[in-house]
């Protein structure tokens, strides 16, 4: 759980969390990240997809609990286990790793080998054409807790062209589309899959991947 580690953040993922965070910015938000399920690197993360959680309430236990158990069911019918959690707090230049965020994300830390944080900073997300507007940490075990140490290596799908998601979801307000677990049981016919955010990626992607091998390529620093 110390080994430096590439965490691998692919276009699907990136644009989910991005959208719930826009979404939603006058308040925290939350979600969990997903891999492939039989994939577990010592040397890199790769996180395929997320799941929006929460936009109020994020430190309701029952009802993360819940959502978490739907989650990894979810998750595991589709080949795909839960690897970390991201985490934007209320107030723009707040980018501190808080109580709330701790506590998910070592609950996760503990049942999964190789997992991850992501910290939204809210003073970059009128940067998005240029960085990714995230901060990563992974687990270091210290005694009977876990620490959280910066994580040098995040990286977004497609490098530079993956970043020009961010404009896109703007420009075209694709946020409005996001659907997490808040409002899926407010009524239960929106889905948390998002799955029209889904086929908006797939096609970018096309568009992305010309003249380039797909990879995680770019640097949040």
């Amino acid at each position: 759980m110390s080994e430096d580690r590439s965490i691998n953040l692919s276009l699907r993922a990136y644009t989910k969390l991005l959208c719930h965070v826009i979404q939603y910015p006058h308040t925290a938000t939350n979600g969990v990240l997903l891999a492939a399920a039989e994939t577990e690197s010592d040397k890199a993360l790769n996180v395929v997809d997320c799941v929006p959680l929460f936009h109020y309430n994020l430190p309701l236990s029952p009802m993360l609990i819940v959502a978490l158990t739907q989650i990894e069911e979810y998750a595991s019918n589709r080949d795909m286990r839960i690897c970390g959690y991201y985490h934007a707090n209320e107030y723009h230049n707040d980018t501190d790793v808080g109580t709330v965020a701790t506590r998910i994300a070592d609950k996760i830390a503990e049942n999964c080998k190789n997992s991850c944080l992501l910290m939204v900073d809210n003073e970059k997300l009128s940067e998005l054409a240029t960085a990714l507007p995230l901060k990563a940490y992974q687990p270091q075990k210290n005694n009977d807790r876990i620490d959280w140490k910066v994580a040098k290596n995040l990286n977004i799908q497609y490098g530079y062209k993956g970043l020009l998601i961010g404009p896109e979801i703007l420009k075209n307000k694709l946020y409005r589309d996001i659907v997490d677990m808040d409002s899926h049981y407010d009524d239960i016919s929106l889905h948390f899959e998002n799955k029209a955010l889904n086929e908006v990626v797939n096609l970018f992607a096309e568009t992305a991947s010309e003249g380039i091998e797909p990879g995680p390529d770019s640097s949040s620093e």
